[in-house]
C-alpha cells in the first residue's frame, strides 16, 4: 500500500508514469471511493451529507465515464483503469492537501450574510492545488493517450466542463 501512495505522490509531482499504475479494478474502486470521500467532504459544509454526498458519487461517476468513452473512442480503452486509477489517486492527495486551506478560508469570511465571496490568502492557495490538480490530471492523461499537453488539457477541461454543466443543473445551482 506505501508503493502505491508513493507513486499517486510521484504522479502529484509529476515524476511518476501512468503506466506504472497496476491495472486493477479494486486499486480503481479503492481510489474513486477515496475521491468521492475526500471530494464529499469537501462538499459536505455547503451542501449537507446527502447532497454533497451525492454531488461527490455523481462527480467521480461521470468524469470516470467521460474519460473511458475518450480513451476507448481513441482504441486505448484499455488504459481507462489505470489512467483513471492514477487521476483520482493523485487527485485525493491534492485534496486532502487542500482541506485545511478550506477551513482557513471559512475562518477569514466575514459575518456579513451580504458578502457571498472573498478573496483570502487561503482561497488562493486552494485555487493554486486547483490548478496543480489539472495538470496532474493532464500529465496523467497526455501519458496514456501518447499525445501532446494541449490535447490532453483540452480534454480534461472539457470533462470538467462537462461534469460541473450537468452537476450544476441537476443540483438546480445553475445561474442564470
Amino acid at each position: 500500500m506505501i508503493q502505491i501512495l508513493q507513486l499517486f505522490v510521484r504522479l502529484c509531482l509529476f515524476q511518476g508514469q501512468a503506466h506504472d499504475v497496476p491495472r486493477s479494478e479494486v486499486l480503481l474502486f479503492i481510489a474513486g471511493l477515496a475521491a468521492i470521500i475526500s471530494n464529499a467532504v469537501n462538499a459536505i459544509p455547503n451542501m449537507g451529507v446527502f447532497s454533497g454526498i451525492l454531488l461527490s458519487i455523481g462527480q467521480v461517476l461521470l468524469f470516470a465515464v467521460l474519460i473511458s468513452l475518450i480513451l476507448k473512442i481513441r482504441g486505448m480503452g484499455q488504459r481507462s483503469i489505470q489512467a483513471l486509477t492514477g487521476m483520482f489517486g493523485a487527485t485525493t492527495l491534492l485534496q486532502l492537501i487542500a482541506l485545511p486551506f478550506f477551513s482557513w478560508h471559512e475562518k477569514l469570511l466575514p459575518d456579513d450574510p451580504n458578502i457571498e465571496m472573498a478573496l483570502t490568502t487561503p482561497l488562493i492557495i486552494t485555487a493554486g492545488i486547483a490548478i496543480w490538480s489539472l495538470a496532474v490530471m493532464t500529465s496523467i492523461l497526455r501519458q496514456t493517450m501518447e499525445t501532446k499537453n494541449g490535447v490532453a488539457f483540452i480534454i480534461i477541461i472539457g470533462c470538467q466542463s462537462v461534469v460541473m454543466f450537468v452537476i450544476m443543473n441537476l443540483s438546480g445551482n445553475a445561474s442564470g
